[in-house]
């Protein structure tokens, strides 16, 4: 029987996001509960889970901040939620007074929006009026947004391929690059867009003096500097703006995601008086339907005032400097598996050597009830970015639990020689070869009778069943439930396991093969799957391949004790321990 969890999952397949569905079922999430500080709760097992991922910045100041809901909640008594356009409205030019405040005056206007690509479109406008020019340069790794403009920007391969062509007068240097950069700048361009920090990059921070530079070179070249910080504002890097970190000062900045208090859309456009006049030449330059409502714009002058007190940037400091510290660490402990640890303040990422590794790892921390993710264009990196209101003792258990799991996935590692070098997690295929000291009609006899005894997604190994199709094969990843239809086929050496082709799976085929072997028997297990998830294939496969491996070892010396226990009792053959080892030894 398909759980609330599956039936979820296939639902968002069917209608939503097969990829992503896919991925959170393997990953093992379950179905998001109530949230208050850094935890939010599973709604079927009523277990939390603790963040050490704020949801890519939109849940920086954690789930259901009370002062958050309180402010909803003041706003929504007032009876002022709808915006006239036409009226002024006195919370949302509070709010954009206040957003001056926080840059002191030096970025003294503001347009506000709902989401992060649309922001980043009205900054690349205001540029484009300002100067113009129609060039934008931005920097490889980024990410801006999913619109065609910010996409333009992004300029990845796999996205021209499926939706090019692109913008024209967009391109792309090389990140910490001042040289590329400069030959770049020339009389065309409007605009250098870039982010202090390249979050999906894999949490790329720049060089020093880069950023000043930057400025520099924008500034000689009639180009304006347009700071991305939908993921470092609102103190995520110590400071409310990141930009106060490299002692620079852009012309635009672009916020938002945390500026809705993890609750509502809302995202703003700041800028200098020069480049703001183009709202005097052409007032209609702008529009958006719902952006700056009452409500939206009541959680953010609160987002404000929470992301502007020295109390909370003295915490996130503290907090970013035990990051640090204890990650810095980890990775030199763990140098195998770890490439890299790289991040400022509260917005750190661990580089593992291939994304099978991240998978391993990301899966088992979500089974700890500890929540992380990847970065988007950089998959072998793991992000430990926790809310920034996370306390001490959650900030310590969640390190605490990674640690062990780096620990745990360091020995796990495979030492078998791979073409590239040695292989770290097990992927599609997962094999094992083990030699009993029992004759083959012996082991082909418990097969026959139980052709799942070796199966490592079966939830039941023992069932006494024939060959052919069960509509509805009772199977798990790991101690998650999982139902699909599978087919048995008892061969004359062996069986063939298959599952047919589904949401989850496109193939899944479990192969076990028995033959003479030195006067017993050679065993050997052959599981390959694909689960049609493009990009994403090798982080699913460092977990499956995890699951799977850890499940066949239990099956085989459970099938060896068994048939070892028989021997002893029929007094045919002397208790013996397969010597298993990996066929490709």
């Amino acid at each position: 029987m398909r759980t609330r969890r599956q039936r979820l999952a296939e639902t968002k397949a069917a209608h939503n996001h097969p990829a992503y569905a896919k991925m959170a079922f393997v990953m093992g999430c379950g179905v998001q509960g109530k949230g208050a500080g850094s935890r939010v709760l599973d709604d079927d097992e009523g277990t939390p889970y603790l963040a050490l991922f704020d949801q890519y910045g939109n849940q920086s100041f954690g789930y259901s901040h009370p002062r958050i809901v309180a402010a909803v909640r003041d706003q929504l008594d007032t009876g002022v939620l709808n915006s006239t356009k036409i009226m002024f409205e006195e919370v949302q030019i509070r709010l954009s007074e206040r957003l001056a405040e926080a840059t002191g005056q030096l970025l003294p206007y503001s347009y506000l929006a709902n989401g992060g690509g649309e922001t980043i479109d009205n900054a690349l406008k205001l540029a484009r009026a300002a100067t113009g020019r129609p060039g934008v340069i931005s920097a490889r790794g980024c990410f801006h947004g999913k619109t065609f403009a910010t996409l333009s920007a992004s300029d990845r391969p796999e996205h021209r391929e499926l939706l090019g062509p692109f913008m024209p007068h967009f391109r792309q240097v090389g990140f910490g690059d001042l040289d590329e950069l400069a030959a770049a700048l020339d009389d065309t361009v409007a605009a250098v867009l870039l982010e202090p920090v390249q979050a999906e990059a894999g949490v790329i921070v720049p060089p020093p003096g880069y950023l000043q530079e930057v400025r520099r070179l924008c500034t000689e070249a009639g180009a304006l500097l347009v700071l991305d910080e939908m993921q470092t504002a609102f103190g995520r890097c110590g400071t409310f703006f990141a930009y106060e970190q490299f002692g620079v000062t852009p012309d635009l900045v672009c916020v938002g995601k945390a500026f809705g208090g993890g609750l509502l859309p809302l995202s703003a456009v700041l800028g200098t008086e020069r480049v703001w006049e183009v709202l005097r030449v052409l007032p209609s330059t702008f529009g958006s339907s719902l952006g700056g409502n009452p409500l939206s714009c009541r959680v953010g002058l609160e987002s404000i005032a929470i992301a502007s007190d020295e109390a909370f940037l003295t915490g996130v400091k503290e907090r970013a400097r035990t990051i640090d510290e204890r990650l810095t660490a980890a990775a030199e402990r763990h140098s195998g598996i770890v490439t890299e640890h790289r991040g400022l303040g509260m917005m750190h990422g661990l580089e593992f050597i291939d994304g099978a590794t991240a998978g391993l790892v990301l899966g088992r921390l979500l089974e700890e009830g500890v929540t992380s993710t990847y970065s988007l264009y950089h998959p072998n990196v793991l992000r430990v970015q926790p809310p920034m209101v996370i306390s001490e003792d959650d900030l310590d258990h969640g390190l605490s639990v990674l640690e062990g799991i780096l620990a745990e996935a360091d020995v796990h590692r495979s030492t078998a020689a791979a073409d590239d070098g040695p292989q770290t997690v097990e992927l599609s295929p997962v094999t094992r070869t083990a030699r009993l000291p029992h004759p083959p009609e012996r082991v082909l006899d418990l097969l026959r009778t139980r052709p799942r005894l070796l199966d490592p997604f079966a939830a039941d190994t023992g069932l006494r069943a024939g060959e052919g199709p069960v509509a509805e094969f009772a199977g798990r990843l790991g101690d998650d439930a999982v139902v699909w239809a599978d087919r048995s086929e008892l061969r004359a050496d062996g069986v063939l396991l298959s599952a047919e082709p589904d949401w989850l799976w496109r193939t899944l085929e479990r192969r076990v093969t028995v033959g003479a072997d030195d006067g017993g028997s050679r065993l050997d297990v052959h599981v390959t799957w694909d689960t049609d998830s493009g990009a994403y294939e090798d982080m699913l496969g460092g977990r499956i391949g995890f699951l799977a491996g850890t499940r066949l070892d239990e099956l085989i010396s459970a099938l060896a004790a068994e048939l070892d226990a028989q021997a002893h009792a029929q007094g045919a053959a002397r208790p013996g321990t397969p010597g298993r080892k990996s066929a490709d030894t």
